[in-house]
């Protein structure tokens, strides 16, 4: 019979080994173990946090404002300005996504080789370029080119930023984390609000440009200092980064290779071979599909000005208006996946915002009466309650190789975005005030994200059962009592993980 706690023994086994082949003779194992390592864990992830959270977050609140400014440009003379009739302005939403879905993935397989104090300036760069142009756009034809390209420059930000995340931070760390830098998103369309106000009521008319165009003009042009700065101060890869010492280091190698049970074998894998393992995975398409259903419910973000608009106040008061609630989306995003990393919990802290926004949407549909539907707006944004736990669910079920992660995360962040394509004709000016239609279709789309949760529960938790029963068969048949034999091993091979690695339900 085996017990619990020989499964155990075969874990911490498995560690001793990681961690032999994993630190260099120089550092001891007593400074590494125990209460001493805690101390020293604790100190290096601060260190990193410091260096890597509060830029990250700036540069997520820039490119935010250069992707979605255009909806605060929309309640000026934009539309008029460039002769934008019928359902133009949807297209112009929708083509974003079409240019921002074609470059992540092939961007993050060569990111996994490129050092990301170089990737991330030059990235941002080209989209300041392309936002700031946009202030001189004269037609539909022109505005349509422009979003394609900012959507082909602006798309490799966002999972390149998670796949690093993700080299930095453990399965247990790492969904705050996320949804801290998705908070700062949340966060841009609060300060976006204020900043559109202000341009927009303070800048109409100066060298004889209409305020929209200032407002791409000059939220573009604060992105090229930040791009300096962040060549010095965003840190590469824990193995490659300058700003550790080297005890800190081998430190930040090591406590990533025990938490995938595994060591980084990020040299051994090539792109196209991370490619291949991603996409023959099962998991990566039930997570896609997820976040695919969350993103459609949430596209209502590319028009949120328009329908806080409908409460009938005039444009100052709209924008203003429209920030509380990109507050408390933040905040519940960071509170909720907090608690789903203590828990070391996925599902039900997924399902729960969904289940909640829903009830938002059916309020907006159904009344006119100006507290319920401003009320409705707060709870329509717990739509992104969910999105860092889903998103940290990547990395604990595509854990290693770095590479076959880094295509995984390009796939669901890239494949979720199709659903702004159709989605940005979900709020024809035509079905307003109520945008009803709108309303049912996102409350199908999060009963869809919970239904694919549930899916991926399961088939994760069948995994874990497979993993189990192999490796007590070969406890059970093994020579030494503790050795990782045959059966888990060739379990494992099919998931590319360890014998010893259990997924994060």
């Amino acid at each position: 019979m085996v017990d619990d706690q020989s499964i155990h023994d075969m874990a911490d086994q498995k560690k001793d080994q990681l961690h032999l082949a994993t630190v260099d003779a120089d550092v001891s194992l007593e400074d590494l173990y125990g209460d001493e390592r805690k101390k020293r864990e604790a100190a290096l992830v601060r260190k990193v946090d410091i260096r890597m959270m509060p830029l990250m977050m700036l540069l997520y609140i820039l490119n935010y404002l250069d992707r979605n400014n255009i909806a605060t440009a929309r309640l000026g003379t934009l539309e008029k300005d460039i002769g934008l009739v019928g359902t133009q302005y949807n297209t112009v939403i929708s083509v974003f996504f079409a240019g921002y879905i074609l470059t992540q993935i092939p961007t993050n397989m060569v990111l996994n080789k490129i050092r990301p104090s170089i990737f991330l300036p030059v990235i941002m760069c080209a989209w300041a370029i392309v936002s700031g142009a946009t202030g001189a756009v004269q037609n539909y034809g022109g505005m349509v080119a422009l979003r394609f390209v900012l959507g082909f420059v602006e798309a490799p930000f966002f999972p390149g930023a998670l796949y690093l995340f993700s080299s930095w931070y453990t399965k247990k760390e790492l969904a705050k984390r996320i949804s801290i830098l998705y908070a700062a998103g949340q966060m841009a369309g609060a300060f976006g609000g204020l900043l559109g106000s202000a341009i927009m009521s303070g800048m109409e008319g100066k060298a004889g440009l209409p305020a929209w165009r200032w407002l791409f003009i000059l939220e573009a042009v604060v992105v090229f200092p930040v791009a300096a700065l962040t060549i010095y101060i965003v840190p590469d890869y824990p193995a490659t980064t300058k700003f550790l010492t080297d005890e800190e280091r081998k430190l930040a190698v090591l406590r990533m290779a025990v938490d995938a049970n595994e060591e980084d074998n990020r040299a051994e894998t090539t792109a196209w071979q991370g490619f291949r393992m991603a996409f023959q995975d099962p998991a990566l398409y039930m997570i896609w599909a997820m976040q695919l259903g969350l993103n459609t419910a949430a596209a209502f973000i590319n028009f949120f000005p328009t329908i806080v608009a409908t409460l009938g106040y005039k444009q100052r008061d709209t924008l203003l208006l429209s920030a509380p609630p990109y507050v408390f989306a933040a905040i519940l995003g960071i509170a909720n996946s907090w608690h789903s990393d203590k828990k070391k919990e996925r599902f039900l802290h997924v399902v729960w915002p969904q289940m909640f926004c829903s009830i938002g949407f059916i309020i907006s549909a159904v009344t006119m009466n100006t507290a319920a539907r401003y009320i409705s707006t707060f709870m329509m944004m717990s739509v992104y309650g969910s999105f860092g736990c889903i998103l940290s669910w990547v990395s604990s079920s595509l854990p290693r190789p770095p590479a076959k992660r880094a295509v995984a995360y390009a796939v669901v962040n890239a494949g979720s975005n199709l659903a702004s394509i159709y989605a940005s004709y979900f709020y024809p000016k035509t079905q307003g005030p109520k945008y009803w239609q709108a309303n049912v279709a996102n409350v199908a789309f999060s009963m869809a994200c919970i239904g694919m949760a549930v899916v991926l529960r399961v088939y994760l938790a069948w995994r874990n059962k497979q993993l189990d029963d192999a490796a007590a068969e070969d406890l059970a048949e093994g020579r030494d009592g503790v050795r990782v034999g045959t059966k888990a091993a060739a379990v494992a091979a099919r998931w590319q993980c360890d014998p010893l690695y259990r997924y994060t339900l």
